[in-house]
């Protein structure tokens, strides 16, 4: 059973029954009747990270983007995190300070707390974050209608260039801002909140731009079709050296933390970037506009206990 199986099977198991829970199982993370938003995610050594070339500064600060990325895409402002670390006995002193650091220079800047968590001896490296928010008004998967455009608030698969030229040995000084996005990625949290009033939609790019349209638009129950991907140079190089077709790269790169938005067209919002990259019609599935033809496609991101 897939991760996405056994997600479905969780939900139809345990059904909202608390009074107190507007959201559960099925988004970016639940939202209780208050308005306080609460994700928790987990990153394990050898799975989401390598000590290769992640310092214990950039994991820190990277994992902490990856929780406080799930607020974003709610359209929640952060208020604090627990910690939970998974740590190897012989584990150096200094290398959790880095980490702690690490946590703390993300928090600083969009003024998380660290509130508690727990320390357990491991024998590999892992983190366990649970990020808690508030929000008046939480951006759902399911709120996608017909006749929205889609938009993203950045390049889409620059993460994973950068995991990629930091794995494989490609020349770092012709891909540093895909290194930059890999190492040291930047949730949405103010496009988040400035976007509220105008999208209906949204759900964080985390899983790859086909698996979290697949999301978006099962949960909506809309059609999805993308029909204009922006493709950065530092993605186009990589794939041309690797000989791929950068769309479909994009469509199951994962991780870049952007925020993906059903909305009316918006023509401009202060200090937001957006691409506007597909729309929503009637119908269900998932497409992409290739040679003026439509063509469906299934979720290609990255997903655990498949195969």
């Amino acid at each position: 059973m897939g991760e996405l199986a056994l997600i479905d099977y969780i939900r139809k198991r345990f059904h909202r029954k608390n009074p107190d829970i507007s959201i559960g199982i099925g988004d970016d993370a639940m939202v209780l009747k208050n308005g306080i938003v609460v994700s928790t995610d987990s990153f394990v050594e050898g799975v989401h990270f390598e000590f290769r070339y992640f310092s214990k500064f950039a994991l820190g600060y990277r994992a902490m983007c990856a929780s406080l990325s799930d607020l974003a895409a709610m359209s929640a402002k952060p208020i604090c995190a627990l910690v939970s670390l998974y740590l190897p006995r012989r584990t150096k002193n200094n290398d959790v300070i880095q980490l702690y650091r690490g946590f703390g220079e993300i928090c600083k800047k969009y003024q998380c707390d660290i509130s508690g968590g727990d320390i357990i001896e491991s024998p590999f490296w892992g983190i366990t974050l649970t990020v808690i928010g508030k929000t008046k008004k939480p951006l759902l998967r399911s709120g996608a209608k017909p006749g929205d455009y889609l938009y993203t608030t950045g390049y889409l698969g620059l993460a994973e260039t950068g995991r990629i030229v930091l794995s494989e040995g490609y020349k770092k000084r012709l891909f540093l801002q895909s290194i930059k996005r890999h190492l040291f990625p930047e949730p949405r949290i103010y496009e988040g909140l400035k976007i509220r009033k105008f999208a209906n939609g949204g759900i964080d790019t985390s899983d790859g731009l086909s698996t979290d349209a697949f999301h978006l638009g099962t949960e909506s129950k809309v059609r999805v079709i993308i029909d204009n991907i922006p493709i950065h140079p530092e993605v186009e190089l990589l794939c041309k050296l690797k000989g791929i077709s950068p769309v479909e790269f994009i469509l199951s790169a994962g991780e870049d933390f952007e925020l993906l938005i059903a909305a009316r067209e918006i023509k401009n919002i202060s200090g937001v970037k957006l691409f506007r990259i597909g729309r929503i019609t009637k119908g269900k599935g998932i497409f992409i506009l290739s040679n003026k033809k439509l063509k469906e496609i299934s979720p290609s991101g990255y997903e655990h206990l498949k195969g």
